[in-house]
């Protein structure tokens, strides 16, 4: 197993070139995987028919190759005890430094930390330790794809945005890999780095208000469920801010963590009980988790074309017998753990009405029955992108 990716040196945030304002600024130029099927209640309609690209054997196929029948090849009991050291994830220290601000005047509650520009649209915590699991993602999704930041055939890259860009990880690497680019990253939370490529700036402002930048020619959105109040405003607002010919993908895990076990073992209830109550309160606030079965469609609506989904089984833990499915569930498992506690507390706390000690009670189940390797836990991962007409 690999060491967790260390943070760049260019995670100081000196003089970082972020900006606010009420309306996006305008910036200055300077594989293919068959489908897995989710479960039942859960099933994606209208899927297309692959669309052929004049693309290499993608890092998407190669993971559909290592999933004959739809499943994931279980390691056995024994093996897994021996592994058990794969459950014990650590926390990846970080160190960051605060613009002086006032965005910066974060809301500090029940021990977690959250944006304060636009205070409570986004109920997911910004500090380090959330900070680190999204990178931990980045790490996840470089594993899963081969380090390809994108599957959309954008032959060449000029003007980029990246919507919910968090610290700003992908947006960083795109830019590195595509120097001749211009790369926009945006998010309520300006927890970005401040050495970061010159083809590259931050702005923080809210991605669902009108947006005043030049067109670009490839949007990326990845994990933004949960965040968005209208999601097919959101679609149709990136269609229009695309040049013609220009791509969208959105990368999003189905909000339902399952159970790969053959009907031997029930799904965790605790995990079950969870999600449920999650779910709920996102749909409270209008700001549903369930997107990633949606957005092929919303895209069709918005007026996409050539839309492409691919949809992959992601474990959740180290239980694969194969060792890099292995490597990855280990990866999955430690952002499980914490989002046990970062994806709800707010929710648990603001919208159902939970006291901060009953929250804990629960995570605490939820993290427990998280770390047992008899529950084949997995996730289905959607890659959706599509061309706006030329």
């Amino acid at each position: 197993m690999t060491d967790l990716p260390e943070k760049d040196e260019r995670q100081a945030k000196a003089d970082s070139p972020i900006h606010t304002s009420g309306e996006l600024s305008q910036a200055q130029p300077k594989p293919h995987a068959q489908n897995v099927s989710p479960s039942p209640d859960r099933q994606v309609e209208g899927q297309a028919e692959p669309q052929s690209h004049s693309q290499s054997v993608s890092p998407i196929q190669a993971l559909a190759d290592d999933q004959p029948n739809d499943e994931i090849e279980a390691d056995d009991n024994e093996a897994l005890e021996r592994d058990s050291a794969f459950g014990d994830n650590e926390s990846i220290a970080s160190s960051r430094t605060s613009l002086t601000s006032g965005i910066t005047r974060y809301r500090q509650e029940n021990g977690r930390r959250y944006h304060a520009y636009r205070d409570g649209k986004y109920l997911f915590p910004n500090d380090e330790k959330e900070q680190d699991r999204l990178d931990l993602f980045h790490h996840v999704f470089n594993l899963l794809f081969g380090g390809k930041l994108f599957h959309a055939p954008v032959d060449n890259p000029q003007r980029v945005l990246d919507v919910g860009t968090g610290t700003g990880i992908w947006a960083i690497d795109f830019a590195d890999q595509h120097p001749s680019s211009h790369v926009v990253g945006c998010d309520l939370s300006p927890i970005q780095p401040g050495w970061i490529p010159p083809n590259l700036e931050f702005e923080v402002d809210d991605i669902e208000d009108t947006w005043r930048h030049k067109p670009f020619n490839f949007i990326h959105m990845r994990m933004l469920g949960g965040a968005i109040k209208d999601w097919e405003a959101l679609i149709a607002q990136a269609y229009d801010n695309l040049e013609p010919g220009g791509w969208l993908e959105s990368v999003e895990f189905e909000v339902w963590v399952d159970c790969q076990n053959d009907g031997e073992v029930e799904m965790p209830k605790m995990i079950q009980q969870w999600q449920s109550l999650l779910t709920e309160a996102g749909e409270r606030i209008g700001r549903t988790f369930i997107v990633a079965v949606h957005m092929k469609n919303w895209m069709e609506k918005a007026g996409f074309v050539d839309i492409r989904e691919d949809v992959i089984k992601v474990p959740n833990s180290p239980w694969a017998k194969d060792p890099r499915w292995k490597e990855i569930g280990a990866y999955q498992q430690h952002n499980m753990l914490e989002a046990a506690s970062a994806y709800g507390q707010a929710h648990f706390t603001r919208v159902l009405g939970w006291s901060p000690d009953e929250f804990l009670v629960l995570s605490a189940e939820v993290r427990k029955e998280l770390k047992n390797l008899k529950y084949h836990l997995f996730s289905n991962l959607h890659i959706v992108y599509g061309q706006k007409p030329e």
